[in-house]
């Protein structure tokens, strides 16, 4: 037996409603989810499902950018990580030399 952890359901034509206002209205998914009473990421994964149903070559180019973003940004933190040992390599064979 599951416990809910006193989660709300929308119907279809709420989420419509509220993906409507995103796209086509222009409003920010904090604002549509403060008038809805639900969570951004919510609005974020409705907007989603939305945009994967109505235009399926659009989303799935949109999610290979997120993932080489993501890489990218992993990437980005591994380089700054090395830089700093570099530093502090050649910070320390500079004061041996001297």
């Amino acid at each position: 037996m599951t416990k809910q952890r006193g989660t709300k359901s929308y119907s279809a034509e709420q989420r419509e409603k509220a993906v409507r206002l995103v796209t086509e209205r222009g409003y920010t998914l904090a604002q549509v989810a403060k008038q809805f009473g639900c969570s951004e990421e919510s609005v974020r994964r409705w907007r989603d499902a939305a945009l994967r149903k109505a235009k399926p070559e659009l989303a799935a180019r949109i999610e290979l950018e997120e993932d080489e973003n993501k890489r990218l940004r992993k990437e980005n933190a591994q380089l700054k990580i090395e830089i700093e040992i570099l530093k502090k390599a050649a910070a320390y064979f500079a004061k041996e030399t001297l």
